[in-house]
């Protein structure tokens, strides 16, 4: 299935999601990715390797609503477990395939997904949540610090020393211009954001450095990313995908908005 095919099936088995294309392209079909199953029934898997560890992700499940409760799902596990399995992973976990991921586990709303996942025997281990933010967000920058959109390597190099599990991420959302640095008055990078890497609209990964982390840098950054989501695709609020620390968010007016199990199934 091309994304185009695997987009047209999710729109019509999870039409709340507003996934479009690119979404679907980016995060199904990067490096390490497959996606088995036709227009009725697909499942997108990936692996990423560590030396001789190899560790599978189911990243996206989708069945046409006329398919449902037919046993397709629990087909596409099988057939997810068999292919990870041919790739050498020994684990296959549901979501958090870091850095391109649909979803950060499976959304707790999404019964019928619990139940194939309960039913195949994953092994919750965790939660994850999202918060959505009103786009009218706005905090100035203290004093001495310059938020400016990335068009060189500051956000790049601060993640590549500090957060290199976000290094890809940052990279794609400087190539894309949806990226935001904090500057300091040496012009040295303080703190980055960014926006629609993986889901348009959707903020993140955001982080300041850990030697100068200042809440102000980071509501100033926040700030920038909301202005630029609602000029870019006109929406009242967006969503902060896995977030981590809630309490920075929450005083920006954010508020948890899904709640994700995570899950293990050992192959």
């Amino acid at each position: 299935m091309n994304p185009a095919e695997l987009h047209t099936l999710v729109a019509a088995a999870l039409p709340d999601e507003d996934l479009t294309v690119d979404d679907v392209e980016t995060c199904c079909y990067g490096p390490g990715s497959e996606v088995l199953g036709n227009d009725r029934a697909a499942v997108a898997v990936n692996v990423r390797r560590w030396d001789e560890w190899a560790v599978a992700w189911i990243l996206l499940l989708a069945v046409a609503p006329d398919y449902q409760l037919q046993g397709h799902g629990r087909r596409l596990v099988d057939d997810a477990c068999t292919w990870a399995r041919a790739q050498g992973a020994r684990e296959l976990h549901l979501g958090t395939a870091v850095p391109r991921y649909v979803w950060p586990g499976v959304d707790f709303g999404f019964t019928g997904a619990l139940c194939l996942t309960e039913a195949c025997g994953f092994e919750p281990y965790g939660a994850a949540f999202n918060m959505t933010i009103p786009t009218s967000f706005r905090a100035l920058a203290p004093a001495g610090v310059t938020i400016e959109r990335e068009t060189g390597r500051g956000a790049i190099e601060l993640a590549e020393r500090e957060f290199p599990e976000w290094v890809e991420e940052v990279t794609r959302g400087v190539d894309t211009g949806v990226c935001f640095s904090a500057r300091d008055e040496q012009h040295e990078t303080v703190g980055f954001a960014a926006h629609s890497v993986n889901r348009h609209g959707h903020i993140g990964p955001m982080a300041s450095d850990p030697e100068r982390r200042s809440r102000r840098v980071g509501n100033a950054l926040l700030s920038a990313l909301c202005e630029d989501i609602a000029g870019m695709y006109g929406t009242a609020d967006t969503e902060i995908s896995w977030v981590g620390p809630a309490r920075f968010y929450a005083k920006a007016g954010a508020r948890v908005s899904r709640v994700f199990q995570n899950g293990k199934l050992v192959l």
